[in-house]
């Protein structure tokens, strides 16, 4: 493959590239992630909190929606500065691309912004939520998908034998997300009950239904996110072609017709969703859909007979979020790697899930959904194992680079792998200093937890008028009179 093609294919959004329509099924598909977000932090929430679970989720998505369309998509694919940061196509009116790049890049961030939301459950104060989301939003999660996936980023431009490597968001949302929570449950400390005497106490959720019935929405919108991603892969691969026939023709290069059928292939192949770089009807959408399925059941089935051998139960929240620890772990990874791969990443998926809990609940960290474990430890061991278990041939399908992971040999997994180690470091730096920043900031002014007496009668009573279920409650309740 041309240099030209090379440099074309370096991102994952081009301006330039024509995308399936595919991609607003997708990202309403992405979107619907939030149903079953919500479903499961009210499931693991306590009755008291429901409200306020159901009203900051709601908020946190009109926020970020504003966000990106302002600023959050220009500093993330505008025009870069020095390889840093975008710095065109403010208040998007459609001059970085179709709209359709908006909206799908968009769910992607809503999903950062709502990992931070469950670790802070039932003791964060309500003003704390728009500060960070407006944070995530419009700074820290749009410079990682600079860094990441815009083609001039200094992360992308250091080699020009291999690339940095995250499908559909190992770092830019998991890492981000993730680690953005960790900081601010630790921050804002646990609920009260939550550790007694130096000893763990659970504070069972109210509704176990809503969190096995949360964790299968997210399993299907899940779908969107990782297979949505291989149409705007595919989307660059038609322009990189596209582009190689404009030089080759300018050239007078004799190879132009080649290129141009190519791109002609590539581009009929977006537009119907086959590809023109594998056998006749596959696409890459086959290949993550079997792959991020085998990556949640492998997780899913061996958490939860490790724990019900460890505690002579059969847990099904263990079942719940291993499974979502899977889909984690498949997100960087589903379209570059085989169904083997798969297999080994869903047990790597289940062992950092089982360890990553007992380690916040060692340190004193209260994590009621344990997405911090989730995301924040999944998401960054499934982006640096793409170092040994990346598959060439699908690198170079998806991105122009013929490079892979050390298990196939070549000096290119060495490089590789110094590249997603400066990948994962990077963007939790980043994510890290400014998470330490805002949490910090708000805990001196003391707007990151609400007191102890709202806690305890429960964030519905005190803040929203009530409870979510009034025949059920047995806190006494007013409605924002005076008298409170």
């Amino acid at each position: 493959m041309s240099s030209a093609t090379d440099t074309a294919t370096a991102t994952t959004v081009d301006h330039g590239a024509t995308y399936s329509d595919l991609l607003i099924i997708q990202g309403a598909i992405v979107f619907f992630l939030q149903v079953g977000f919500v479903s499961l932090e009210v499931g693991y929430g306590r009755s008291k909190n429901v409200k306020n679970i159901l009203l900051k989720n709601t908020v946190n998505i009109l926020l970020c929606a504003i966000c990106w369309w302002a600023v959050g998509y220009a500093f993330s694919y505008g025009s870069s500065a020095d390889g840093f940061i975008g710095t065109s196509g403010f208040f998007h009116d459609g001059g970085l691309g179709a709209a359709k790049l908006w909206f799908y890049s968009w769910t992607f961030c809503l999903s950062t912004v709502t990992i931070v939301s469950g670790c802070l459950a039932e003791r964060t104060s309500l003003v704390a939520y728009p500060v960070f989301t407006v944070l995530m939003a419009s700074w820290v999660h749009p410079v990682a998908v600079h860094w990441a996936w815009s083609r001039d980023s200094w992360l992308l431009g250091i080699s020009s034998e291999c690339r940095f490597l995250d499908f559909a968001g190992g770092t830019v949302v998991h890492i981000c997300g993730g680690l953005m929570g960790l900081v601010g449950a630790a921050l804002v400390g646990p609920r009260i009950g939550r550790f007694e005497e130096g000893h763990a106490k659970e504070l069972p959720g109210h509704d176990v239904s809503s969190v096995a019935i949360g964790t299968l929405f997210l399993w299907f919108g899940w779908f969107g996110f990782n297979c949505g991603s291989a149409y705007v892969y595919m989307g660059n691969m038609a322009a990189a072609a596209a582009e190689a026939a404009a030089e080759a023709l300018a050239a007078g290069d004799a190879s132009a017709d080649v290129y141009a059928s190519a791109a002609a292939a590539v581009s009929a192949a977006v537009t119907s969703g086959a590809s023109a770089t594998l056998q006749p009807g596959s696409t890459p959408a086959d290949r993550v859909a079997l792959n991020m399925t085998l990556c949640a059941s492998v997780s899913g089935l061996t958490a939860l007979l490790l724990s019900s051998l460890r505690s002579g139960t059969v847990d099904l929240c263990v079942c719940c979020n291993s499974l979502l620890a899977g889909l984690v772990m498949s997100t960087p990874a589903c379209g570059f790697i085989t169904s083997w791969a798969a297999v080994i990443y869903g047990l790597v998926a289940a062992a950092l899930y089982m360890g990553g809990t007992r380690m916040l609940v060692r340190f004193h960290v209260d994590d009621p959904l344990e997405s911090s474990a989730i995301h924040f430890g999944c998401g960054g061991v499934g982006t640096l194992m793409l170092a040994l278990l990346a598959r060439p041939t699908y690198v170079q399908e998806l991105t122009g680079y013929d490079c892979g992971g050390l298990v196939y040999g070549g000096r290119k997994g060495a490089i590789l792998l110094g590249l997603q180690l400066l990948g994962i470091v990077s963007i939790a730096a980043w994510t890290g200093l400014f998470s330490v920043l805002v949490f910090y900031l708000l805990r001196r002014l003391g707007r990151l937890r609400v007191d102890q007496v709202t806690e305890l009668a429960g964030l519905d009573n005190m803040e929203h008028g009530g409870p979510a279920y009034p025949e059920f409650n047995l806190v006494p309740y007013n409605t924002g009179s005076a008298e409170r």
